[in-house]
């Protein structure tokens, strides 16, 4: 019940578009229940007229067909332009939805999607809210409401013709909405069991598609078809479920209840005579029954869609979960570089508070300087980075800029004067320009061209038809690796950061490449500072520190020489890569 009236919120954003719709379909159904009266009306006069012997006014009929033509035209009509306008406006809210979905998940902690696979998160903001859009905000207001406001129409027309039918037939309220707990009850898990393998199967495939390579490298097609056949057999499992739930709840019982009243009441009425006659008209009669049959429909219409209506509320509880998931807290108060000088003091951190990953981590590195971070996967290399970046917050210690706690400030602020290459550059759809310039409209069509000269991409923009227009589609699958690293240099230089993270920029790269963007990045490093995650040592010998992390503890710290004089950590992992090297 919390989903659904939630949801119902929604309605406040198109509420001009559903008011005249819900107005339009009240219409329509008023008019579609008023016309079986003319229709009566006719049946009664010819009946009436052949029962004295008397002369048929074939005129008099024709003119009533033609007013009950007109309202039968008229309730179609006020039907369309209610569909069109509750249409546009599930769309609406749907949008919008949508909309409020994806920004938010752009507000939660880096740390929400550390165990969140992306096809999830995205089945949630594309196939649940597109569910809520159909079976929701469509469906919903125009089906249901529309049948809602039949059946009230019917009732009453019902106690207008004949009270004690109509009394009689209130007794069916409770028994349909006993019926409708029911279902709701039983639809309820299987409707979240197939939303969740829905969005499994989200996470199966993105994950296919993103490691196809991979998959196929190892021989990996049996072991993953094996995998989703098995979500997708659940999938399949719960979707019978449903079916034979609305077979024997939506079609074939409600089917039996509605011949059995409408045996009931015409044995009613078989019994409604007054001296030998009976008590109601043929007209009457046909009015009774045309009420009742339509009186089921709109019934049985809401039955149907409780289907619909609970794998909507399913689909809207897991949009409203991923809603109310707390955004980042963030500070008003935006940071200013003047340095760029970096301090970590007794730093402790962990992404599970009580298991660190960092341990009284302790440098500073003032403007200018360049320190290199090295040890073993899991060291401690990328959580100082994400810590730089206020990806994430220590437990105990602080980061500071220029003497300033960075847990004090902006996160986007402290961004914005950051730039990181990382090992795996990541290019989005658009252009060669736009993925340099990130949209920044500070940021010039001849800035974006310097950054890629500076880099070494001139020979890069000069093969390109299109040269910095070149479109980019699928993150850059057209480009080289050494390609896409180039344009992440270039979209690192263009932003002009005070501080500059490189993730083992160079790893990537062919020989000629690394030697012109080394020499690129001796310059554009000049002034700020600089952090490099390093695996291969010999790009950190220029470093003004070094720091050796081992299981989160700086174990070593210094520049290349005396590291080496040392004899230890560093020293023992230069050898080992100068004799693979060697080898």
């Amino acid at each position: 019940m919390k989903t659904f009236t939630r949801l119902m919120t929604y309605f406040k954003y198109e509420k001009g578009r559903y008011t005249l719709g819900i107005l339009l379909s009240f219409m329509s159904a008023m008019s579609a229940i008023y016309a079986p009266m003319i229709g009566k009306e006719m049946i009664d006069y010819v009946s009436l007229q052949m029962s004295q012997n008397q002369t048929v006014d074939f005129g008099l009929l024709l003119q009533k067909f033609g007013v009950f033509m007109l309202i039968t035209l008229f309730s179609s009509v006020c039907g369309y332009l209610s569909y069109l306008l509750l249409a546009y406006a599930s769309n609406g809210v749907s949008k919008r939805l949508r909309d409020e979905t994806f920004e938010h998940m752009q507000q939660l902690p880096i740390s929400y999607f550390d165990d969140k696979p992306a096809g999830k998160i995205s089945a949630r903001i594309v196939n649940d809210v597109e569910l809520l859009r159909t079976n929701f905000y469509l469906n919903f207001s125009n089906i249901v409401i529309i049948n809602i406001l039949m059946v009230i129409a019917i009732y009453v027309a019902l106690f207008l013709v004949s009270p004690t039918i109509g009394i009689g037939l209130l007794v069916l309220l409770p028994f349909f909405a006993i019926w409708q707990w029911g279902y709701i009850k039983l639809a309820a898990p299987i409707n979240q069991k197939w939303r969740e393998t829905v969005s499994e199967l989200n996470s199966h495939t993105a994950e296919i598609v993103q490691g196809v390579s991979i998959v196929q490298l190892y021989h990996q097609q049996d072991n993953m078809l094996k995998e989703f056949e098995e979500t997708n057999q659940t999938w399949l499992d719960t979707r019978i479920k449903s079916i034979k739930l609305d077979g024997i709840l939506s079609w074939d019982f409600s089917t039996f209840i509605k011949n059995l009243v409408m045996l009931a009441v015409l044995m009613f009425l078989g019994t409604q005579y007054v001296d030998g006659l009976l008590g109601f008209s043929i007209g009457t009669i046909y009015v009774i029954i045309n009420y009742i049959s339509r009186l089921f429909d709109p019934i049985l219409n809401l039955v149907r869609m409780m289907s619909t209506l609970q794998q909507a509320l399913s689909g809207g509880k897991r949009v409203f979960e991923l809603l109310d998931e707390e955004a980042e807290k963030d500070s008003s108060e935006a940071i200013t570089f003047k340095q760029g000088k970096v301090v970590f003091k007794d730093v402790t951190f962990g992404y599970q508070a009580d298991v660190p990953v960092l341990k009284h981590i302790n440098f500073s590195a003032d403007k200018g300087e360049t320190i290199g971070l090295v040890g073993h996967t899991g060291s401690g290399k990328s959580s100082i980075i994400n810590l730089l970046f206020r990806f994430y917050d220590p437990q105990q210690g602080e980061v500071q800029i220029d003497g300033q706690r960075l847990s004090e400030f902006n996160r986007e602020s402290i961004r914005d004067h950051m730039g990181i290459v990382l090992q795996e550059p990541y290019l989005f759809s658009g252009t060669v320009a736009t993925n340099v310039s990130m949209n920044d409209p500070r940021i010039t069509d001849d800035m974006v061209i310097e950054a890629l000269e500076k880099v070494g991409g001139k020979s890069l923009m000069d093969k390109l038809p299109l040269g910095i227009h070149e479109p980019v589609v699928e993150k850059g699958q057209a480009f080289s690796s050494g390609e896409r690293q180039l344009i992440a240099f270039a979209r690192t230089l263009a932003s002009d950061p005070k501080i500059l993270i490189l993730d083992e920029a160079t790893s990537h790269i062919d020989t000629e490449t690394e030697e012109i963007i080394q020499h690129a990045m001796e310059v554009v490093k000049e002034g700020r500072t600089t952090f490099i995650v390093a695996h291969r040592l010999s790009t950190i010998q220029n470093a003004n520190q070094i720091l050796v992390l081992d299981n989160g503890e700086i174990k070593e710290q210094g520049n290349h020489e005396s590291l080496l004089k040392l004899g230890k950590y560093y020293a023992e992992m230069y050898a080992l890569q100068g004799q693979v090297t060697a080898s």
